[in-house]
């Protein structure tokens, strides 16, 4: 074995002896470095980058596979205390509120201003429903009175002889009613109270829907908040894997130092990235709690995800049919009509006779005691107003001009609903062309990535390549997670056209294992 160690060391001083046996050394010692530089580059990029296979962008398999890449099918707490997603210190771990989207809807419907709002507006309108009925009911009033006279003069009362008398008491205590039975203006008026409180049933309705689409909205920018961070987070790694690299080469004199800076220009650049996107996060994720009403200082984990949801859209024409018979704002313009259409009728109805009747029954005397005697009388009367200085033609006139606005806006508001279906529909169509165009953005832009750090690796190119390509994905990466957000958004929007936002939903996340 010695004999042989000393063959090699004379071969190696023949070598350095001679002009090409050292040329032949250096070649060997940089393919050596070349192969070690290589190897510690491809497993140390990011591990999908450094994958063999690349993504298969046909179907929605590949949807799922970028957003596993990105990290948006995973769930991590939040609470403002601490940075995004990171343990307290000492490794305590916050015990986190488990949010998902139907928590969401039912917290901001307990807590939200428009729900609670328009419940009392029901309420107001039952109060003008009993005053309009007030008009039909009887009239019950009771009253009791004593009376202590001086001096009273019987001649204005029609005694001419009668002089003065006095002083006297005088006593009364009765019951009096009054009923209208016939008032046909009074009747339409209670019509439309009535109409008014559908009215108020339906906006409430209405803005059960509204504070629906508002909470599911501030969910949705919340996911897209956390899957921009979760990108901007991996960006942020791979751009230290990355500088880490370009340090090396250096070392090993295969990287210029122009390499290593522009290397270190691309790590700063992520660390402001993720630091926007956290700034994002805190900004989301206090509105959500706003709206749910859950305290600022809870953290958070939100149990649904911005991942594809692949359902049927359907045709313009089925939508459209389910939109007018569902959408609440139809059925409260229709209403409106009617209501309208009442308040003309008791407008006109002024004008004609009105049957009452009144009546009274009780005591009188000189005291509350045997003097006292049961009296009481009945009265029919009809009135009818003769001459008003036009004040009946002007309410007519104003309520007919009422119920033609009330029908112009029922018009125009068919028109917005077919409006809002056509723009729903074409919106969800193009988005889902948006999330798949996006995908494959992410899957080429990893494999230019992959590409362009084994060519650097190798020590065929410095890192612009590398850079320019780390750039790409991560603005392909964004550019996928916004264009999820605004899928979604375009079928929280669908839903709402057809009137059945209550059926908006969300994919629920990932679980940790225990």
């Amino acid at each position: 074995m010695n004999k042989t160690l000393g063959m090699t060391q004379s071969c190696f001083r023949k070598l350095l002896k001679d002009r090409t046996g050292r040329r032949v050394l250096s070649l060997a010692g940089l393919i050596l470095a070349l192969g070690a530089t290589g190897i510690w580059a491809l497993i140390s990029i990011h591990p999908a980058v450094s994958a063999e296979a690349t993504l298969d962008m046909q179907g929605i398999g590949a949807q799922k596979t970028v957003e596993h890449f990105i990290g948006l099918d995973k769930v991590e707490p939040f609470s403002h205390r601490r940075r995004p997603f990171e343990k307290t210190e000492g490794g305590e771990v916050e015990v986190p509120v488990d949010l998902g989207l139907e928590d969401t809807v039912d917290m901001a419907l307990q807590n939200h201003l428009l729900s609670r709002s328009a419940k009392e507006k029901i309420d107001e309108a039952i109060g003008r429903r009993w005053q309009f009925m007030s008009a039909l009911l009887p009239h019950v009033a009771a009253g009791i009175s004593q009376k202590r006279t001086g001096r009273e003069n019987l001649v204005p009362m029609g005694f001419l002889n009668g002089g003065m008398i006095g002083p006297y008491n005088s006593f009364d205590a009765r019951f009096q009613l009054m009923q209208k039975i016939i008032d046909l203006s009074a009747f339409s008026q209670f019509q439309a109270g009535r109409v008014d409180v559908q009215i108020a049933q339906y906006e409430d309705k209405l803005a059960r829907q509204e504070v629906i689409l508002l909470a599911s909205l501030a969910y949705l920018e919340a996911l897209r908040a956390y899957g921009g961070y979760q990108a901007a987070e991996a960006d942020y790694k791979l751009a230290g894997r990355l500088m880490k690299q370009a340090r090396h080469q250096h070392e090993a004199g295969i990287a210029s130092g122009v390499d290593v800076a522009r290397a270190e220009t691309r790590f700063a650049e992520a660390r402001l990235r993720l630091e926007k996107s956290r700034t994002d996060v805190h900004e989301t994720y206090l509105e959500l709690q706003r709206v749910t009403g859950l305290s600022y200082y809870s953290a958070v984990r939100l149990m649904n995800s911005l991942c594809f949801i692949d359902e049927s859209v359907p045709s313009i024409e089925e939508a459209t049919v389910i939109a007018a018979e569902n959408r609440v704002e139809m059925q409260i313009a229709q209403d409106r009509v009617r209501a309208s259409q009442y308040r003309l009728y008791g407008a006109g109805a002024e004008a004609l006779p009105k049957f009452e009747m009144t009546g009274d029954y009780g005591l009188s005397g000189l005291k509350p005691d045997h003097t006292a005697r049961e009296t009481g009388r009945v009265m029919f009367s009809i009135n009818m107003p003769i001459f008003e200085g036009g004040l009946i033609k002007g309410k007519v006139q104003e309520a007919l001009s009422q119920k033609r606005q009330m029908e112009i806006q029922y018009g125009d508001l068919k028109r917005q609903v077919e409006e809002d279906v056509h723009l729903a529909v074409w919106t969800i169509e193009t988005s889902i062309e948006q999330v798949k165009a996006a995908g494959k953005v992410v899957a080429l832009a990893q494999r230019e990535l992959k590409l362009a750090n084994h060519r650097f690796a190798e020590g065929v190119g410095d890192n612009v390549e590398v850079v320019n390509a780390q750039t790409i994905l991560a603005q392909a990466e964004d550019e996928y997670v916004s264009a999820l957000a605004q899928y979604h958004t375009a079928r929280m929007n669908l839903y709402f056209s057809l009137g059945k936002t209550e059926s908006f939903y969300l994919q629920e996340t990932l679980q940790p294992k225990e």
